[in-house]
């Protein structure tokens, strides 16, 4: 009886747990038009694609019907966001359906949700931590490697004109079919948290290189046309003393637009891209897309399996 009892208090001791774990996570906005609830209580994320359920009031605490809501998931340690962005759906009574809210990386992600009902807009920012595997992917080539994903992809580059680091023109095209390995990254001048990054992951590669640095094509492409001219982008270079054989390229936002659409590049907003290398061996159809951050070694040893 004693044994029965206390597994009984041990129940209702893990149901209320449990039910306190699951409790809605309640919000005002920054200027407190609007008080937001995750209906789930969702503290985490899996690394992958999640759902949300949220309800949004006013303030006198009445469902907003009809309003129009933006999630950006963004991850602050990284200065990244995704270009897969959520959807969101009205489901009547101030109840909405968030889906595709992709996360690439464990660790700590905000959510930052813009609502806007007439001549309202406010916003506000949850938090959750990722954790978890990333989903498998449907062939051996999207498999995950180390902390980021590779696949095979194919793609036409336009024929298009930009200009380099030193105001010269160069014909896309050309440069990419110039007969050497080719890798893009896609990062602006003004940028302070992934492109240095990115940029670095250059700087190394090229050192592993030694004397045969000049045998690779490296190609920065501008996300920031109207910004980046030539003498910042050299001004930006130089802090990675890049030299022959690294180029970074501007031009019109058309025909940087028209190069990120043939590259699946493209994005919404400068300030949530992703670290994205794209890399081709000489001759080759196939172009490799790596999603995430490449350590020196990992980039070489990409750069050495696409050359064999």
């Amino acid at each position: 009886m004693k044994a029965f009892i206390t597994g009984i208090c041990m129940l209702i001791v893990c149901s209320a747990a449990f039910a306190a774990d699951r409790s809605p996570i309640v919000k005002a906005t920054e200027k407190s038009e609007f008080t937001l609830e995750v209906v789930s209580g969702i503290k985490e994320l899996k690394n992958g694609t999640n759902t949300l359920d949220l309800v949004v009031r006013d303030k006198k605490g009445k469902s907003v019907e009809g309003a129009k809501l933006t999630v950006t998931p963004y991850m602050p340690a990284m200065g990244q966001g995704v270009w897969d962005k959520p959807a969101v759906t009205d489901q009547g009574a101030g109840k909405y359906h968030v889906q595709n809210i992709v996360t690439t990386v464990n660790g700590r992600w905000e959510l930052k949700i813009d609502v806007r009902k007439g001549s309202l807009k406010d916003q506000a920012v949850f938090s959750f931590d990722v954790t978890g595997k990333a989903p498998a992917a449907r062939t051996e080539a999207d498999l995950p490697r180390g902390n980021y994903a590779r696949s095979v992809k194919y793609y036409n580059i336009p024929n298009v004109t930009l200009l380099n680091q030193d105001g010269k023109k160069v014909n896309l095209r050309e440069l990419v079919d110039s007969g050497k390995p080719v890798i893009f990254d896609f990062i602006y001048t003004t940028c302070t948290t992934i492109c240095p990054v990115l940029s670095a992951s250059f700087t190394n590669l090229r050192k592993e290189l030694g004397a045969d640095a000049d045998k690779v094509q490296l190609i920065s492409l501008s996300i920031d046309p109207e910004n980046d001219r030539p003498e910042k982008m050299k001004k930006y270079l130089s802090r990675f003393k890049a030299g022959k054989g690294w180029d970074f390229l501007t031009g019109s936002r058309e025909d940087i637009d028209r190069v990120l659409k043939s590259l699946e590049a493209t994005l919404v907003d400068k300030m949530s891209h992703e670290p994205i290398y794209i890399m081709r061996a000489p001759h080759s159809d196939d172009w490799i897309r790596i999603k995430g951050l490449l350590s020196k070694g990992d980039l070489l040893n990409e750069l050495r399996r696409i050359e064999h």
